[in-house]
């Protein structure tokens, strides 16, 4: 029984019973006021904003000085090719005729082009030209011109050598150049 009985302190002015079968119109009709008068105060402030920006951008156009329009009739048409094919025929020709033949690459440097088949015969009787080496590295290995790599405690050119042991002995390995 003490479940039925109304809980908490009755205030002055209410009845007990059921809620009100009457819908409050007032809440949702001031809530779509705000909604719709914030919408037009954002709408407005971004058009004054704009405005601003057209103002701005007008000044800066009046500055500059203006750009001539292009007719249609004066734009270039587009280079289509008419006939692929025979344009890539010609092209193969021209390449064949080019080096199959002598000529000059650059006159003035004295540099010229000859068929393949004479330079081929001319490497085949002559062999291939002799370039001479890099001079050799200080301290690389035999037969290569490329320096040895440096172990991590070898001072390298400008650096400060590493200190030695904590116990007063110096580093054998540095003294024999690295190998132990």
């Amino acid at each position: 029984m003490e479940d039925a009985l109304p809980q908490g302190k009755p205030v002055a002015g209410l009845t007990p019973g059921h809620e009100s079968t009457k819908i409050g119109a007032r809440g949702p009709f001031i809530f779509a006021a705000v909604l719709v008068g914030t919408g037009i105060l954002i709408h407005v402030v971004l058009a004054l904003w704009m405005q601003r920006f057209a103002q701005k951008e007008e000044r800066r156009d009046a500055l500059a000085p203006g750009r001539l329009a292009i007719d249609v009739d004066q734009f270039p048409t587009p280079r289509l090719q008419q006939d692929p094919g025979s344009e890539l025929v010609r092209l193969r020709e021209e390449e064949q005729q080019r080096i199959h033949s002598y000529g000059w690459v650059d006159q003035k440097a004295g540099i010229a082009r000859i068929p393949i088949d004479r330079a081929m015969d001319i490497l085949a009787q002559a062999g291939l030209p002799r370039v001479a080496a890099p001079a050799p590295v200080p301290g690389a290995p035999p037969n290569t011109s490329i320096p040895p790599a440096r172990k991590r405690d070898e001072p390298g050119p400008g650096t400060n050598p590493p200190p030695a042991a904590k116990t007063g002995e110096s580093r054998p390995e540095l003294k024999q150049g690295g190998k132990p």
